[in-house]
């Protein structure tokens, strides 16, 4: 972020976007310097208003990337990687965008204008994506005025890059693959799920419509880096075994969100 967005002075919302505009209006203190106390401030408004819990999941990640920015201002000052402002919009767009993804799959908070989303959302019920929405509005409104308008355009692309490459890290990191099949070897196929793979594994009574024989379906669910494994391992069980799969954003229960046969 620090290179691509920081460095360019591209505001794009949020915490370090307002540091961006407030360090140009007030420059005895860098763009980090700025983002630290900012969150500060957002600290003790979330532990007071928001109580203990909420501020503790906000107060890790939030000061991370103000000492991150903070260590970069010192180290590289003056390092530019690349003047093309499309490809620092990407680039930066899509490393806070995944970064962003991992702290809320993990069930903790980016902390930052989070934190007036989310006091403005308890106590006046508004929406945390209109609450979101109306902050970054606010901040591309300040970089209009002090980078101008093409500036504060390149922000708008990247706050929806970041809002789009959000959305695809956060299904994409609970993604699983589901995988039904239909053999004769059913019995040997399970053997080798439950045994091999560790996997629960669902059977269904079926009749085949033509031939109106009987046998059990297959239902698995697993991560998507183990399928290719699994399907071979079928198909030298069963080679005519008929195998589909379909895409599962998230999954909850027994070898997921806890241990198999535990």
């Amino acid at each position: 972020m620090y290179f691509f967005l920081v460095q360019h002075s591209i505001a794009s919302g949020g915490v370090t976007g307002i540091s961006i505009i407030i360090s140009k209006w007030f420059s005895f203190l860098t763009v980090g310097q700025w983002s630290l106390i900012l969150n500060i401030i957002l600290f003790i408004v979330a532990f007071v208003f928001m109580g203990e819990s909420f501020g503790k999941k906000s107060i890790l990640s939030a000061t991370i990337v103000s000492l991150g920015i903070m260590f970069f201002e010192r180290v590289f000052p003056d390092t530019i990687l690349t003047n093309d402002v499309i490809i620092n919009v990407l680039f930066g767009a899509g490393i806070v965008s995944y970064s962003l993804s991992r702290i809320f799959f993990n069930d903790a908070s980016s902390g930052g204008t989070d934190i007036i989303a989310a006091v403005l959302n308890k106590y006046f019920s508004i929406t945390l994506a209109k609450c979101l929405f109306a902050i970054d509005f606010l901040v591309v409104m300040m970089a209009v005025t002090e980078f101008g308008i093409e500036k504060a355009l390149y922000a708008v692309m990247t706050v929806i890059i970041q809002s789009v490459g959000f959305n695809y890290f956060i299904q994409g990191l609970g993604r699983k693959i589901a995988i039904t099949v239909i053999s004769d070897y059913s019995e040997e196929i399970n053997k080798m799920l439950l045994s091999k793979y560790d996997r629960g594994v669902t059977l269904y009574k079926s009749e085949g419509g033509y031939s109106h024989k009987k046998r059990d379906i297959i239902l698995t669910v697993v991560p998507f880096r183990r399928f290719p494994s699994i399907r071979d391992d079928i198909l030298d069980i069963d080679k005519n075994a008929f195998v589909f799969t379909h895409t599962i954003s998230e999954v909850y229960g027994e070898g997921f969100t806890y241990n198999v046969f535990e």
